[in-house]
C-alpha cells in the first residue's frame, strides 16, 4: 500500500484533473475471492471502485469485458463485500475507430486482406449512392410539377414535405467546426497509418538487406580462411 500511495500522489501531480474509477484484471468474467481482497485493499483510495475483468481466451463474438461494482451485504448474519454486474457503454469516434483497424492491419505484414473499414466505407458510398438516386426522382417529380408536366398529387407532395421538415439544419458554423475536426482526425489518421506502413516495409528491406550482407561476407571470410 505504501507504493501504491507513492503512485497515486505521482499520479495526480500529473493528472491533476482525473481520478482514479477502478481497477482491471484478466481472467474468467466471475469475480472470485482474490477480487474482493485486493477490491478491500483499494476502497481506502476510492470507496466506489469498480472493477474491469477482461476475458483474453473468450470465443465470444462481443467485448469480453466485465464491469462490477461492489456492495456489502449481509450473509448469514454477517456483512459480506459482494460484486454486482453493472452494464456499460463503448464509446469512440470515427478516427480512433478507423486508426485502430488500420494498426491492427499493419500488424500483419504481407498479408493482403481487405481492411474492415474499407468494407464499411464501400456499403456507406452505396447507401448514400442510392439515397442520390432517390432524392433525385423527387426532385425530377416536383420540377414536373411545377412545370404543369404532371397532375398535382397532394397526398406525395405532403409527403416530400414531411422529408424536407425532417432534415437536419446542417448550414450552421457549429457543423462546419465539428465537420471540419472530424475530417482532419480521420485524414491524420490516414497519414499516420500510411507513415507507419512505410516503416514497417522500409524495416523489412534493411532486416533482409543486413541479412543478404551478412552471409556475403561470412562467405568471403571463410574462402580466405581456406585460400
Amino acid at each position: 500500500m505504501e507504493y501504491f500511495r507513492i503512485k497515486e500522489e505521482q499520479f495526480r501531480q500529473v493528472f491533476t484533473d482525473l481520478d482514479i474509477l477502478g481497477w482491471y484484471t484478466v481472467g474468467t468474467p466471475i469475480a472470485n475471492e482474490k477480487d474482493i481482497t485486493i477490491q478491500k485493499q483499494l476502497l481506502t483510495a476510492n470507496e466506489s471502485l469498480l472493477l474491469l475483468k477482461l476475458d483474453p481466451i473468450s470465443q465470444s463474438s462481443n467485448l469480453p469485458v466485465t464491469v462490477y461494482e461492489s456492495t456489502l451485504d449481509i450473509v448469514d448474519e454477517q456483512p459480506r463485500m459482494l460484486f454486482i454486474e453493472v452494464t456499460y457503454t463503448l464509446v469512440t469516434e470515427e478516427a480512433e475507430r478507423i486508426g485502430v483497424d488500420h494498426v491492427a492491419r499493419l500488424s500483419n505484414a504481407g498479408s493482403s486482406s481487405t481492411s474492415q473499414v474499407s468494407e464499411y466505407m464501400q456499403v456507406q458510398k452505396s447507401a448514400v449512392k442510392m439515397l442520390h438516386s432517390r432524392i433525385n426522382i423527387i426532385l425530377e417529380y416536383v420540377k414536373a410539377v411545377k412545370n404543369g408536366e404532371v397532375e398535382v398529387n397532394h397526398e406525395i407532395l405532403r409527403d416530400c414535405m414531411s422529408l424536407c421538415q425532417r432534415l437536419p439544419v446542417l448550414n450552421t458554423k457549429s457543423f462546419e467546426e465539428n465537420f471540419f475536426d472530424q475530417y482532419n482526425d480521420i485524414t491524420l489518421m490516414t497519414y499516420l497509418a500510411a507513415i507507419t506502413k512505410g516503416c514497417n516495409i522500409s524495416n523489412e528491406l534493411i532486416s533482409k538487406f543486413n541479412l543478404v550482407y551478412d552471409r556475403h561476407g561470412a562467405g568471403r571470410r571463410t574462402r580466405g580462411l581456406f585460400f
